[in-house]
């Protein structure tokens, strides 16, 4: 007998399920199934998923889904239906009612809708279901007959949709069995078998239970973990031949038929189809291949592209475009651009392999000439890869509003669900549990405390999956150490990866001929008055779906701030004049001074810059390209042939034409494109589909496409030697190598930000402030200051809400400073301005409800610096002045007479300054006492910024210590010890530092936050490092920067490496210590050299000697008293090597040492 499922919801019904439609389709047809239904609860996004898997499997797919109404009968309680697809028109059908489902209901969780509203629908089969949510049964255990449900039920359904009446084989069910048959009798309708399954196992009866408590953001009670061990859940999928069984012992045999017969008469599928471009609407009487053509050419002659070379590229790409029918999409997308551009919204440039078309730079959609930079269109649309062209476009966040109007507006059309549009919507988004999250979640249900789910999570690391925290020995022993803790790691592994909430996906839109409803689901979106097709940006294309993306970037964000800044000093700026071959511009990059500028901001990035020296704005481009995993490696012979210190080769002589740019290295894809065109005799249709081939790393493609570019490189007269050597190069490189088109774009964006940092760096500035939040402004102002931009901290009487430029400088704004609730940003902004003072400050408030602490952050970030300078005194002062301004406004005769006595403080020193503005801010204004002095410093003890070591270099740097990330050894002879990635800044830049075990147990205890140290580092060449370079910690010092600006410069310490192996041989075999380990007051035997010694008297007129030793900690004064002096039998020689027993003095940031003993060292 052939048995169909007829009733299964999946995950995909938001935490109701654990079941992924794959499990399902794979576990009906192992409990020897013939067809199963998806019917998950209003929505049908699992479908597509599901039916791809049941065509895979072999078993027949149901497409379905489980309505959710209001009760026909028991009107103020929620009850379902399900329905079931028959044909293509039935699938549209249950499309149209899943739209109304969802949209009448305005979001998943809202009310249910009348059965009475239904739209019209046909071809579908109508099941009510046996289970807990039928209206039926609740009617029957009110003891109603049932026959006036019927009725009502048959009246509001269209006619003509076959009706059943659902069963359910158990003895459990068997009374509501006997009175569904009964009424089925009276009603003259049939009845079948629905088993309502949720779950594929009875033990999966907890995993609901738990999804259900996550939904509802409860603990799970005790009884509930119980369900674990029971595993007696009802509505799993039993196997085919059990509910054969059953169906037999309770007399359902008909009922059980009957699931094969609807199963038999459903016949719809998806209906996945090719692209089905919307035609543009215009009214010329020409074709969309006439009119493209017509607008194409007319942009051309707009650019002033008059010469031959570009109306015979322009021809080609059209009849490309007219071939594969995409003149529409064209015409669609260059509309939406030039409408936005038009109405002054800032638009990007291009992106991806569409800056390699001239037909889209003359229709406006880019704005990178394509010939100028050899990009090639076939890399974007080929005949003989018939994708759809995908043509990404950026936009700030007000332009992408702009353009979704516009769309609505244009594409649209009126919905029959009420206001919005049937021809355009956005696109659904699954959020899904990931590990973290699904064991922070499972955890709360479980009843587990915070802190306990944040050491789990902790203990997590780097692992991405439940699956491999597991392997984590921390982990490990916090899931063992108690059976609640193991069953939560199994049923949180269990439902990792599960959807969580719906949304949308935020960049893009789907535009359609017809109205979506007839072909997808519709569900409610949060831009009004745009609907959210049901179906992730997996599908929509597949559905024939005209898909766009508006992605929104941060970095036009800030071009248009600064071009608005700009504009209201010196007049309309436009970016795409800007010249590409500026001096300054380029000297920028070449210097790697790109902290702030897009794409070029890393430190690793930096490094590839100052080594390339760009030139001109091709060599961005390469660097853009270069710069990426795989590429990195060919940077220091790329360096070496543009620099002229190596020769240039080429794996052939034929290809001088293609790598000669990139002096004979492989830098983008396009070029494998043309190697196979010039060296194998491809066309460059071919030439992409070759290149794409390579990239998907599949072996028996490989093998073919190998095949094909050595005998086509043989029949062009090559040695197959030559052929495979040339292919050898080309396969590795194909899989990582970057798009030529995207380089040139993101080196634009990159160009146009460095430009305007360059000439108009006051606005530029502000904007990258505007933008910036906490910690990133500090490093902002620092560059701003070293590109002689003044910054200056929130003021009084200048600062608005947000920075602001003013007289050439930058204030801060006001909600720069942290804690100022809305409601007292609004008082502050609407002060009479002057303020003269503090308390006049405070008698414009409305001070009954002010409290001291609201003021503390105020002062801290300098806001009265220019009405009262001493913010120490102010702060001191403040609670008293408060408690004036309260009884001075009570009384105004008192005004005048009432004055807080403030009590004298000294004025904050620069490093409380920027104290305080860290504590307000989260960054200072105030330069830091190492941003004062390090120039100073950087010159007395040789040291460098990150920037300046070479790699393979040992250097000392100058940087403050911000964080570090411990990490333990997991295997070896130092299993278990602790090492760490720390993170210093120098001022220009923040830099990962690694400090392994041996060093981590000398330095671990002296660090501090914001301390300033002096670090001895190797820069080694890292591969796998994403900067190119590791920096790993030999050394470091902690410095006092009060004295160290106050004392005589002298000259850093040269550390040999005999020194070192002398160092290590005393450590070995005497125990000594480096004189800058010592802590103060401890004793111990060093191993120092002698620089300089001068005998003196002491107090009693005794001889002793102040010494100067050194050793590769640094350089320390050490004291040798009379009475130790007076001991020694040898001569002091400078230069000599010298073991000492001495103590240390002082403080740890300026260790002084008194010597106890010492003994010349014989080298010899």
């Amino acid at each position: 007998m052939n048995i169909a499922a007829l009733q299964t919801i999946s995950a995909n019904t938001i935490l109701a399920s654990p079941m992924k439609t794959a499990d399902l389709v794979q576990g009906a047809k192992e409990r020897g199934y013939s067809a199963v239904a998806l019917t998950d609860i209003n929505v049908t996004f699992g479908l597509a998923d599901f039916y791809q898997e049941a065509v895979k499997a072999g078993i027949k797919p149901l497409l379905g889904l489980q309505g959710r109404f209001k009760g026909v009968e028991l009107e103020e309680a929620e009850y379902d239906l399900v329905f079931l697809a028959q044909s293509q028109k039935g699938y549209q059908s249950l499309m149209r009612l899943s739209s109304f489902l969802n949209i009448a209901s305005g979001d998943l969780a809202g009310p249910a809708p009348s059965l009475a509203d239904l739209p019209e629908l046909s071809d579908l089969t109508v099941i009510v279901p046996a289970g807990l949510t039928s209206e039926l049964r609740q009617l029957n255990k009110l003891r109603n007959s049932g026959e006036e449900y019927v009725k009502k039920l048959q009246a509001f359904l269209p006619k003509g949709l076959p009706l059943y009446l659902g069963v359910y084989p158990a003895e459990s069910a068997a009374a509501y069995d006997a009175y569904v048959k009964k009424l089925a009798e009276i009603s003259a309708l049939p009845i079948t078998v629905v088993e309502d399954v949720r779950y594929l196992d009875p033990g999966d009866q907890f995993l609901c239970k738990v999804l259900q408590a996550i939904k509802e953001r409860r603990v799970l009670d005790e009884h509930e973990l119980t369900l674990m061990a029971e595993g007696q859940g009802s509505h799993w999928l039993r196997p085919a031949p059990v509910l054969e069984d059953a169906c037999r012992e309770m007399g359902l045999e008909e009922a059980l038929a009957n699931s094969g017969k609807i199963a038999a008469s459903c016949q719809a599928k998806i209906p996945f189809k090719e692209p089905q471009l919307p035609v543009f609407p215009q009214a010329t009487g020409l074709s969309s291949d006439q009119y493209l053509e017509k607008l194409a050419f007319a942009g051309l002659e707009k650019l002033g592209l008059r010469q031959g070379i570009y109306h015979a590229r322009l021809q080609k790409e059209l009849a490309v475009i007219q071939q594969m029918g995409f003149a529409d999409y064209f015409l669609i997308v260059g509309d939406i651009v030039n409408y936005c551009r038009q109405r002054g919204a800032l638009v990007g440039p291009g992106r991806g392999s569409a800056a390699g078309s001239l037909v889209a730079y003359a229709l406006g959609i880019t704005q990178i000439d394509p010939l100028k930079y050899d990009l090639l269109f076939e890399r974007f649309l080929n005949p003989a890869r018939a994708d759809m062209p995908d043509i990404d476009l950026d936009f700030t966040t007000s332009g992408r509003k702009l353009a979704f109007a516009y769309v609505q507006e244009k594409y649209g059309a009126k919905a029959r669900f009420g206001e919005g549009s049937d021809l355009v919507a956005r696109i659904l988004a699954l959020t899904t549990m990931k590990a973290k999250s699904v064991l922070e979640r499972t955890g709360q249900v479980f009843g587990l405390t915070l802190p306990a789910i944040a050491r789990l999570k902790q203990a997590m690391g780097a692992a991405k999956t439940l699956a491999e925290a597991g392997q984590q020995t921390e982990f490990k022993a916090l899931v063992a150490a108690s059976p609640l803790t193991r069953l939560l790691y199994q049923t949180a592994a269990r439902l990792e990866g599960l959807p969580e909430d719906t949304g949308t996906h935020a960049p893009g839109l789907v535009i359609s001929e017809e109205p979506l409803s007839r072909q997808i689901g519709l569900m409610t979106g949060k831009e009004a008055p745009l609907w959210t097709v049901e179906q992730t940006k997996k599908y929509v294309e597949k559905y024939g779906l005209l898909k766009i993306d508006f992605l929104t970037l941060d970095n036009l964000e800030l071009l248009e701030g600064v071009l608005a800044e700009i504009q209201k000093s010196s007049g309309p700026l436009d970016l795409t004049r800007l010249p590409l071959d500026d001096p300054d511009t380029l000297r920028l990059f070449a210097r790697g001074e790109t902290q702030q500028i897009f794409q070029f901001n890393s430190s690793g990035m930096q490094e590839v810059l100052r080594k390339i020296q760009p030139r001109t704005f091709d060599d961005l481009s390469v660097a853009v390209a270069l710069y990426r995993p795989g590429p990195i490696a060919s940077i220091p012979l790329y360096v070496a042939r543009k620099n002229g210190t190596s020769p240039v080769q080429y794996p052939d002589p034929s290809l001088k034409e293609v790598l000669g740019p990139t002096y004979g290295i492989f830098v983008y894809q396009e070029q494998v494109m043309q190697t196979a065109r010039i060296f194998a005799g491809f066309s460059l249709a071919e030439a992409d589909v070759f290149r794409n081939a390579i990239s998907k790393k599949q072996a028996g493609l490989l093998a073919e496409e190998k095949g094909k570019f050595v005998a086509g490189a043989v029949r062009k007269g090559h040695s197959r030697q030559a052929a495979e050597a040339v292919y050898a190069l080309i396969e590795p490189f194909a899989n990582y190598g970057f798009n030529h088109s995207h380089a040139v774009a993101y080196a634009l964006l990159a160009y146009w930000q460095a430009f305007l940092s360059v000439h108009f760096p006051r606005e530029f500035y502000l904007e990258k402030l505007r933008a910036s939040r906490g910690k990133e402004k500090g490093a902002i102002i620092r560059q701003a200051r070293r590109a002689g931009v003044e910054i200056l901290g929130p003021d009084i009487n200048l600062s608005q809400a947000e920075a602001r430029l003013f007289e050439g400088r930058i204030y801060l704004g006001l909600k720069d400073i942290m804690g100022i609730t809305p409601a007292f940003l609004d008082q502050l902004l609407a002060l009479k301005r002057p303020v003269t003072s503090f308390p006049a400050f405070l008698r414009q408030l409305d001070t009954k409800e002010l409290k001291e602490k609201q003021l503390v952050p105020l002062i801290e970030a300098g806001l009265f610096d220019q009405v009262s300078p001493n913010r120490a005194s102010l702060l001191v002062n403040c609670g008293n002045m408060l408690n004036t301004a309260r009884l001075s406004q009570k009384s105004l005769v008192l005004q005048d007479f009432l004055a807080a006595k403030e009590e004298n403080v000294p004025m904050p020193t620069p490093a409380e300054k920027v104290a305080m503005e860290e504590r307000a801010m989260g960054f200072a204004v105030t330069a830091s006492p190492l941003e004062i002095a390090g120039k100073a410093l950087a010159k007395r003890y040789g040291a460098k910024p990150f920037a300046g070591l070479a790699l393979n270099e040992t250097g000392q740097v100058l940087a403050q210590f911000i964080k570090k990330n411990d990490w333990r050894v997991k295997r070896g002879a130092r299993a278990g010890e602790l090492g760490s990635n720390a993170v210093f800044s120098d001022g220009q830049t923040s830099e990962k530092v690694t400090i392994f075990t041996s060093q981590y147990r000398r330095f671990a205890q002296i660090l501090k936050e914001n301390a300033v140290y002096l670090l001895q580092v190797d820069k080694k060449e890292d591969q796998k490092d994403s900067r190119g370079y590791q920096l790993i910690l030999q050394d470091l010092r902690l410095l006092d920067l009060k004295q160290l600006e106050q004392a005589e410069e002298v000259k850093p310490v040269t550390v040999k490496p005999k020194d070192l192996a002398l160092e290590r041989y005393f450590d070995q075999h005497y125990r000594t210590k480096r004189l800058g380990d010592f802590q103060v007051k401890e004793r111990g035997q060093a191993l120092a050299k002698l620089l300089a010694v001068r005998y003196q008297e002491d107090k009693r007129g005794r001889k002793m000697a102040t010494l100067i030793l050194a050793d590769s900690s640094g350089r320390y004064r050490c004291w040798l008293f009379a009475g130790e002096l007076a001991k020694l039998t040898l001569n002091l020689q400078v230069n000599d090597y010298y073991l000492l027993k001495l103590e240390a003095l002082g403080q740890r940031e300026s260790l002084d040492f008194k010597i106890w003993d010492m003994k010349q060292v014989n080298l010899r």
